[in-house]
């Protein structure tokens, strides 16, 4: 894979995990925002 190929796919991973968190973050406080971080967190270290 070339470095711009690369680079554009690092790029749209970084976006979407930044909109994942902004909608999480978006949602009142509860449980079920908690949970929803440490589900997303956990699949974050799995990649």
């Amino acid at each position: 894979m070339s470095s711009i190929a690369q680079f554009r796919k690092d790029m749209k991973r970084a976006m979407t995990r930044r909109r994942l968190y902004a909608r999480i973050s978006a949602m009142p406080p509860s449980t079920v925002r908690e949970e929803l971080v440490a589900i997303a967190q956990r699949y974050e270290n799995e990649l």
